[in-house]
């Protein structure tokens, strides 16, 4: 049986590749599963960053609603782990969307550090239409990312959203050329993930984790890491480099 998600690897950077087509890379356990098994071996791997897309016409469209799960509050709280896990990997993701990127699809996708859709990619949260609500982190990722109103639009209305809008709204942060969404996501992660990797992961834990905290108390986050970071070996590395070449 083909597994539900695949790898190839591309300058360093893995790529993901949500592999249900007939299905529109629906959610399911299987493929969470398999999602779950190749994030553990791009954490210890040599990977620089990885990039999740879909197969066929779409990027991810949400719970398949055929898989009838035992317990639903499970697989919410499965989804808020893998969530989270992504928020805080120690590689960058990008997500590489194209077509639709809907429900869980989305969130998913929020879940990156970045993303970068095709020109036709369709991106929303439409559960409210099925008298649900975007419970695997969209209600909380989305109006961080967009602001409040510009989500609560999105999240109430149901309706998608197209790349060059979601582009405007701080929603994706790149549009591709048409058919090179997967090359662009790339490209973008690799040049982002160029440096120390201690250093860059530092960033986003910093950024994070004082995002919704007053300034004070986000600065006093800031400083154990900068510290930790400054004591590194690739950051004694990094400024012996620049000193050299200052006195050439």
């Amino acid at each position: 049986m083909a597994t539900p998600v695949g790898r190839t690897d591309i300058g360093g950077c893995a790529v993901l590749t949500l592999d249900r087509p007939q299905r529109l890379n629906a959610i399911s356990t299987p493929l969470l599963d398999a999602l779950d098994a190749h994030l553990d071996r791009i954490e210890q791997d040599d990977s620089r960053a990885y990039v999740i897309a879909g197969a066929g016409r779409a990027f991810c469209v949400g719970s398949d609603l055929k898989e009838r799960e035992p317990d639903p509050g499970q697989r919410i709280l499965r989804m808020h782990r893998l969530i989270l896990r992504m928020r805080g990997f120690p590689k960058l993701g990008v997500a590489a969307i194209h077509g639709h990127a809907l429900g869980g699809g989305l969130e998913i996708a929020l879940g990156c550090t970045f993303r970068v859709a095709d020109p036709d990619a369709r991106l929303g949260l439409p559960e409210v239409k099925l008298s649900v609500i975007p419970c695997y982190g969209g209600t909380q990722l989305l109006p961080r990312l967009i602001g409040e109103v510009r989500a609560l639009d999105m999240m109430l209305s149901g309706e998608p959203i197209d790349a060059a809008t979601a582009l405007a709204w701080g929603l994706v942060d790149r549009v591709s050329r048409p058919g090179e969404a997967v090359a662009a996501a790339v490209d973008f992660a690799l040049k982002r993930a160029a440096h120390g990797a201690a250093a860059e992961r530092a960033i986003r834990e910093a950024v994070w984790l004082g995002a919704d905290l007053p300034l004070d108390r986000a600065l006093a986050e800031e400083h154990p890491i900068a510290v930790c970071v400054s004591e590194s070996a690739e950051a004694t590395a990094g400024i012996a480099a620049f000193l050299g070449r200052a006195k050439g």
